[in-house]
């Protein structure tokens, strides 16, 4: 079958998908790394649509996808059925792009791309505030600050200093996957190498989380010259996400050079 047959039968078979999609982004912001992804998604099959080069989708993978998300549609979430339409059209891609097209950054790419950031905070926020607190505690106890820990706070002269919900890091954890998935996806990564980059992002962004948490603690505790404005949170948590943002360019974009 034709690709871009394939899509069209594929957007009418996921269209209550798009529909939950579309309730679930509420502005134009958030519409932008979705347009972003699914331009990035696209390329390669337009590239060999336009060398006629784009491969045939086998009726029956089409056959299964739809199935599949049938099933899932009679009982799963509305974020589960996102999920699976964008494996689907994933699937599709592949077949029409063949080699030019990774599939598992892709896969990833087009996930992070849904409105994933409440789930991620409900499942990930309380374990990150649990490693961001001791690993706060152990650079101030660095520094030469007697600092201990208590639970998802920090404990210093007799004051809890609680790690909150925003300081679990969860915004820097999906933007540093969504960033390394975007750079597997211009470099083919297979899956083993795509698997060590999330890997590496997940480091680096908790570790930068940390490094945030423990810049805040110095600021906001007389250690150094409060910084002027109401913008000192924001500023400090850029420049945290700013660091590891350049620490995974430069470890992971020399790897696409050695395997070009």
């Amino acid at each position: 079958m034709h690709p871009v047959l394939a899509l069209a039968l594929a957007a009418l078979a996921f269209w209550d998908a798009g529909r939950l999609l579309a309730g679930r982004l509420g502005d134009g912001l958030t519409w932008l790394p979705l347009a972003m992804v699914a331009a990035a998604l696209a390329w390669p099959m337009a590239r060999k649509l336009r060398d006629g080069k784009a491969g045939a989708v086998p009726p029956m993978l089409l056959c299964t996808i739809f199935a599949g998300y049938g099933l899932a549609a009679l009982t799963a979430p509305p974020l589960i059925r996102m999920s699976i339409a964008v494996a689907g059209l994933v699937l599709i891609l592949r077949q029409a792009a063949g080699g030019d097209f990774p599939v598992a950054p892709a896969f990833g790419l087009g996930l992070l791309a849904l409105p994933v950031l409440p789930s991620l905070e409900f499942f990930l926020a309380y374990p990150l505030r649990l490693v961001s607190a001791m690993l706060t505690a152990g650079l101030l106890r660095l520094g030469g600050i007697n600092v201990g820990v208590d639970g998802v706070a920090l404990d210093w002269n007799g004051d809890r200093l609680l790690f909150d919900a925003a300081c679990a890091g969860v915004k820097m954890l999906w933007a540093a996957l969504l960033l390394v998935s975007a750079i597997a996806l211009a470099a083919r990564f297979t899956p083993s190498r795509y698997a060590r980059a999330i890997g590496l992002a997940i480091v680096l962004t908790v570790a930068a989380n940390a490094l945030r948490a423990a810049s805040l603690f110095y600021v906001e505790n007389g250690f150094v010259p409060r910084l002027n404005g109401p913008f000192t949170h924001e500023a400090v948590g850029i420049a945290a996400f700013i660091m590891a943002a350049a620490a995974l360019v430069a470890t992971v974009a020399p790897q696409v050079e050695k395997s070009a």
